[in-house]
């Protein structure tokens, strides 16, 4: 229960506070102002798309530590059986909603359940834990016991309930999908308060959070499509956050004195090419044409300055140094013109094609970047053309559970990623490079057999190494490649101290870590 202590400030002159659960004071009003981009989707729930808000609001059934390692979360414990069939996971009882019910096995099998509806979620992740996939039973074994079955055994599928978020069963189910989602409740440290469509969402410390209880008493985030908007308003001190800088703005903010935070892992900058196997992809179904747009962009370079020397070259779909599975043989491509032209022109470039012109969508935001590499392209002869889509459009081109056919509007077209990597991305990597993958990238046989080898074995060496050899050959398909390895760097102002959560994953997972300024 929230305990308030209202101070009169004409008559005792000092500001009034809130104590927590565990008794910390919060400055009343005090507020985390963020300044971003585009919201995207805008999803509150975690089976629309990606509910990156969600993370705030909801906790995981289990999670990562700094080193990436797969900790308890919700789950106090968990075991996997002897036969590698059965996930037992044993609640914590001290978890409760921000309406003060108690979270039971029964939200968490209500939770896993519905992530893993293939009719309802259109979330990447869904699938690994659905019964297309690998689901064979679902079972509340007590009032703190829920357990998994799974059809076959994947030591890995671990790693799918660390991004599995759990939902309030009583609470959903009154409400209905349509009402809940305009009022979502969690039980993670921040709460809901409002989500105004394409303007802003404010979230409010869970005070009796069973973790790290917020040091702010609002998450306050606006949306603010223009950069040069956003840094005025940080500026004059309307924000404490910018995200989603130009790296020429970031470096003059910081040569100005402002300070930086590392928010994630370091980001992936790379592209993708959907629908290759498809006779009507064009150019991008030779793979020859694909390797040529990978040679011919000079990676270095637009790490000096593209992202003023903030990036390094890499970059590949989660398949990165540090992370799980990384070796040598994975580095990118080195910069060759000369190379990029003999494959064009031993692929019959542009002559042989119908229509030589290869499409590259994104949003309004990523268009500068797609320019700039598109002038990499065009200086090997290349002939690129920008499709700049809204959100939605980009949300339904780059996740679909539905297999690419002849003639889809986006077969053979590119899409670009520039997001935060994570360190153990086995499943990330499937969505690129698996025939089953939401990005419609993957179709090959090999690439399927060696992504399950590595992911049904028992043995960590093992499995280590047979990884490995998947991502080896995932490269050399050349259905994702890799341009920059981006420095997580977020611009910080004055009204913010030290960040001493879970920056490893994201801001929503650790913005109830950021303390106030000393």
């Amino acid at each position: 229960m929230k305990k308030w202590l209202l101070i009169p400030l004409a008559l005792l002159m000092v500001a009034s506070v809130i104590f927590t659960g565990c008794g910390e004071k919060l400055k009343e009003g005090s507020t985390i102002r963020v300044a971003e981009t585009d919201y995207g989707w805008e999803s509150t729930d975690p089976v629309y798309y990606e509910s990156f808000i969600g993370w705030a609001i909801y906790d995981s059934l289990l999670a990562f530590d700094e080193a990436g390692n797969i900790i308890p979360w919700v789950a106090e414990s968990y075991e996997l059986s002897a036969d590698g069939l059965t996930w037992t996971f044993k609640i914590r009882k001290d978890i409760k909603w921000h309406d003060g019910s108690a979270l039971t096995a029964n939200d968490v099998k209500f939770s896993v359940d519905r992530f893993g509806d293939m009719t309802l979620s259109t979330n990447p992740w869904s699938w690994y834990i659905s019964e297309t996939y690998n689901k064979a039973g679902s079972v509340v074994v007590d009032e703190y016991t829920y357990q998994f079955i799974s059809a076959k055994p994947e030591p890995a599928q671990s790693i799918v309930f660390a991004w599995t978020r759990i939902l309030p069963k009583t609470y959903y189910e009154k409400l209905g999908m349509d009402e809940y989602r305009k009022a979502p409740m969690g039980s993670g440290p921040w709460k809901f308060v409002e989500l105004i469509p394409e303007t802003s969402y404010k979230l409010e410390a869970n005070t009796e959070y069973w973790g790290e209880v917020p040091h702010y008493q609002y998450f306050q985030s606006y949306q603010v499509p223009e950069e040069a908007t956003r840094i005025a308003m940080f500026k004059r001190g309307e924000v404490d956050m910018v995200l989603g800088l130009n790296y020429d703005r970031l470096k003059e903010l910081i040569t100005a004195g402002y300070k930086t935070v590392n928010l994630g892992f370091p980001g992936q900058s790379n592209i993708s090419f959907q629908g290759t196997w498809l006779k009507s992809a064009g150019p991008t179904g030779d793979i020859r044409v694909r390797q040529a747009m990978s040679y011919s962009l000079n990676r270095q370079e637009i790490c000096d300055t593209w992202y003023q020397g903030f990036a390094e070259p890499g970059g590949a779909f989660f398949i990165q140094p540090g992370g799980y599975g990384w070796t040598d043989a994975l580095k990118a491509d080195p910069y060759d013109l000369n190379k990029a032209k003999a494959l064009l022109a031993e692929a019959g470039y542009p002559d042989k094609f119908a229509d030589p012109t290869i499409h590259f969508y994104t949003t309004a935001p990523g268009q500068d970047w797609v320019l700039m590499l598109i002038s990499y392209w065009q200086a090997a002869g290349l002939d690129v053309q920008v499709e700049v889509v809204d959100a939605t459009v980009n949300g339904a081109y780059f996740f679909s559970f539905t297999r690419l056919e002849e003639g889809a509007p986006n077969a053979g077209w590119l899409f670009g990623w520039n997001f935060g990597s994570y360190f153990n991305s086995t499943y990330h990597a499937s969505n690129m490079y698996g025939s089953w993958g939401v990005h419609n990238t993957g179709n090959d046989p090999k690439a399927d057999e060696l992504y399950l080898k590595a992911t049904a074995e028992r043995d960590p060496a093992k499995a280590l190494a047979a990884y490995q050899e998947f991502q080896v050959y995932a490269k050399s398909m050349y259905v994702n490649v890799g341009i920059a390895q981006v420095l997580p760097l977020v611009i910080v102002g004055p009204g913010l101290g030290e960040f001493t959560g879970r920056n490893w994953v994201s801001l929503y997972d650790c913005a109830n870590g950021i303390l106030q300024p000393k």
